[in-house]
């Protein structure tokens, strides 16, 4: 174990429900020995990145806290995906569920297991987007703010994504008096995230 890292876990999928696999992903990711998750984003229907004969994905991102070392902390992601039958048939595929560490606190990782930061956030709508609605003033390891990337974003993703502001609860009625509940409502009701 490490010193506390603030850690940022970008979520995709494109398969089944999509919406299920990524709450309970959240879910389960908070259940990680040593990890909190401290904020989530809103659900974000995005185009997808590679083969357009696909369906759009759901993405968000969640802010954690941990200790658990960035290589174990991935393999914990890798555990949690193939609980839900994430199977890699195609480079930048289908899939029922993809979690990316994009940030682990201010360090960094390249080898052949772990890439952080990412290196791809720059060029992802469906990351940096989810990721300034929970930090506004997020600051890229170099120094960069994140939200100055914003204009360099490909402006058909930008253009294609939607915000869905509503999740259905369990019984499948809206929650909360008629109101519907965004991601981080639903989870701080449903998990106390």
């Amino acid at each position: 174990m490490t010193e506390s890292k603030k850690v940022y876990i970008g979520m995709g999928s494109n398969l089944g429900d999509s919406r299920r696999h990524l709450l309970e992903a959240i879910r389960e990711i908070d259940a990680v020995p040593g990890v909190k998750v401290t904020a989530c984003s809103s659900l974000y229907s995005t185009k997808p990145v590679g083969p357009q004969d696909q369906n759009y994905f759901i993405n968000a991102v969640a802010e954690l806290e941990t200790a658990i070392e960035a290589h174990e902390l991935l393999r914990e992601m890798f555990k949690i995906e193939n609980r839900h039958h994430r199977v890699r048939v195609r480079h930048w595929g289908e899939r029922t569920l993809d979690l990316d560490v994009l940030y682990y606190g201010n360090e960094t990782f390249c080898d052949d297991e772990l890439k952080v930061p990412h290196p791809e956030i720059f060029n992802r709508a469906f990351v940096v987007i989810p990721l300034l609605e929970i930090n506004p003033e997020f600051t890229h390891n170099d120094g960069r703010k994140l939200r100055d990337v914003l204009p360099s974003l490909p402006a058909d993703d930008v253009r294609a994504m939607r915000r869905l502001s509503y999740l259905e609860n369990r019984s499948g009625r809206a929650g909360g008096k008629g109101k519907w509940l965004t991601l981080r409502a639903w989870s701080k009701y449903r998990y106390g995230l």
